[in-house]
């Protein structure tokens, strides 16, 4: 049975990522984003992907079960009542925008511009725009959808930063590292703690003979 259940789970896999990378039209992923792209497209409502999705999208291929939205704060009950024509059905209406959708199977998180990730976090969430996506349904930027994860900053979120900072050249890491020193000093440091745990075990994968 165990099996069964890992050969079903790396073909989810598969498909998801093959969604993120638009190579599956099929897929429940596949048709929900279409969908979210529609909604998006016809109502004027940016969506910024971020979440598991984004973390694939940016090199690191890990199972999701769920899409995350940033929506901007004048969107939020917007969204709700569109929602429904697109075959999207609204499961919980937040007061606070955190809404729960529903799309071909796919459970649908709404991320709201403007709250607090979690109560301790030192800003709140950014918009679309801010993310990078200023129209349409898109993937956050790797500096936005970092400053996400390290906003939450659950064992998940921390987890997705150290493998895509695994995957990222010098480059990028120099420009994440100069967008979250503009955004909080804690980011920042948390990023850095996050680094050096990435290059730590890069070094261990090298001396085992792993991927470089």
């Amino acid at each position: 049975m165990k099996t069964i259940d890992a050969a079903e789970a790396l073909l989810n896999l598969e498909r998801t990522v093959a969604a993120v990378k638009g190579q599956d039209q099929e897929s429940k992923f596949a048709k929900a984003l279409a969908t979210l792209k529609n909604l998006s497209r016809k109502e004027g409502i940016p969506l910024a992907i971020v979440g598991g999705l984004a973390a694939i999208h940016h090199g690191y291929e890990r199972f999701t079960k769920d899409i995350d939205v940033v929506v901007r704060s004048k969107n939020l009950d917007i969204l709700t009542r569109v929602a429904p024509q697109y075959g999207i059905k609204v499961v919980w209406k937040d007061p606070e925008g955190w809404h729960k959708l529903q799309c071909e199977g796919v459970p649908i998180d709404v991320v709201p511009e403007g709250r607090k990730p979690r109560k301790d976090a030192p800003t709140t969430i950014p918009g679309p725009e801010q993310l990078g996506v200023r129209e349409g349904t898109g993937y956050a930027g790797i500096a936005g959808w970092m400053e996400t994860k390290l906003g939450s900053y659950r064992v998940q979120d921390r987890a997705d930063v150290v493998q895509v900072i695994k995957v990222a050249t010098p480059a990028i890491l120099r420009r994440i590292r100069k967008h979250l020193g503009k955004v909080h000093a804690i980011y920042l440091r948390r990023f850095d703690e996050l680094l050096g745990t990435a290059k730590e075990e890069k070094e261990q994968e090298r001396e085992r003979g792993g991927t470089e």
